[in-house]
């Protein structure tokens, strides 16, 4: 269905990604990972474990920025909000691939949402 500014545009992006994927990375039913797989993760879960449970959506920049530092990622190109989200989702990725602590929630039938277990360091 078109919308028009295209508001729903990158949740239609992301749903032909898993799409595209989910041959090669089905849903991920537990951790820890064992394979190529596809799960959710959500920046303010992100945040709010990372930090003990001291996250701020109004200091979501901040916050979220502080841990991506933390982690030694190079915050230069990481301009908006969505940069920002973006690369603490893949630092979660790199968490649950790597094997580090993480926890997971939903039900593996239809995909579970994934956090690093927190706080950071």
């Amino acid at each position: 269905m078109e919308h028009p500014t295209d508001y729903y545009g990158w949740m239609l992006q992301g749903e032909a990604l898993y799409r595209a994927l989910e041959p090669s990375h089905p849903l991920l039913a537990r951790l820890p990972i064992e394979r190529p797989v596809g799960f959710e993760t959500f920046p303010h879960a992100i945040t709010w474990h990372l930090r003990g449970g001291h996250a701020a959506a109004a200091r979501k920049r901040s916050q979220r920025r502080s841990l991506l530092a933390l982690a030694g990622i190079d915050l230069g190109p990481l301009t908006s909000i969505d940069r920002i989200d973006a690369a603490l989702c893949a630092l979660t990725a790199h968490h649950a691939a790597s094997g580090e602590d993480c926890l997971s929630f939903g039900e593996p039938a239809t995909g579970l949402i994934v956090v690093p277990k927190g706080p950071a360091a």
